[in-house]
């Protein structure tokens, strides 16, 4: 991108041509996205309030984000090229960071709707709404695995923030990761069977990479600088 604003939050399209990014560029944080070269830049949200966290819809033909534009972070919808903008949740209550289930039907987000910040879940047109973590510490930052049977999550619920796995309807968490400092930004390998997370286990924030059995885990930027959100082509 090679600009002197903080552009972050990037998210490949399903076919890898495109990737959608946020970007204080314009003064406001807004969506953007650009083809994988790094050409044919596009500007999608044009609203007062900051938008990020773009998620593209499994079939590419929608993008989610997170958008301040109503006074509170709310889950947006909007056409893969910035038409159509539509708000999910209409609630006052910071809602962020959705997620699509592989299939399109639903998507996940956390809320600080209630006493804590918790993983929610909803269709993909605002109806149905369920907590999915119950209140146990704060729980924030969900992904679907890509055969939509596990959510990965961030939990303090022990403590640190750790990344935990549950099964796609709240059932049986589980703590992924167990060593010192923070996990955040778990994302999922096309395949399944990894998880990309930025990690502060060294001191600082850096890219890391572990099996969804907890097993092999390995440090992928080992940086001088701090390196976070991943995401997979």
């Amino acid at each position: 991108t090679r600009h002197a604003a903080v552009d972050r939050d990037p998210a490949w399209s399903p076919d890898c041509s495109r990737i959608a990014y946020s970007s204080a560029r314009s003064g406001d944080r807004e969506i953007y996205v650009i083809d994988a070269d790094g050409s044919n830049r596009q500007r999608l949200t044009r609203a007062d309030g900051a938008d990020k966290h773009p998620a593209w819809s499994p079939d590419g033909t929608r993008i989610a984000f997170t958008s301040a534009r109503t006074g509170d972070a709310e889950i947006f919808v909007m056409d893969a090229d910035g038409g159509s903008q539509r708000n999910l949740t209409e609630h006052a209550a910071r809602d962020r960071a959705p997620a699509w289930s592989p299939d399109g039907t639903r998507i996940a987000f956390d809320s600080d709707r209630g006493d804590h910040t918790n993983v929610w879940t909803m269709s993909s047109t605002g109806a149905g709404l369920r907590n999915l973590t119950g209140g146990a510490g704060r729980s924030f930052a969900p992904d679907y695995s890509p055969d939509g049977d596990t959510i990965a999550f961030v939990s303090d619920r022990r403590g640190s923030k750790q990344i935990w796995l549950m099964d796609a309807d709240g059932a049986a968490p589980r703590r992924l990761t167990t060593d010192a400092g923070a996990h955040l930004h778990p994302t999922w390998a096309p395949a399944g069977k990894r998880l990309a997370f930025a990690g502060t286990r060294t001191g600082r924030s850096q890219i890391w990479v572990i099996r969804r059995s907890g097993s092999a885990l390995k440090n992928l930027s080992k940086s001088e600088r701090t390196d976070s959100g991943p995401s997979w082509s």
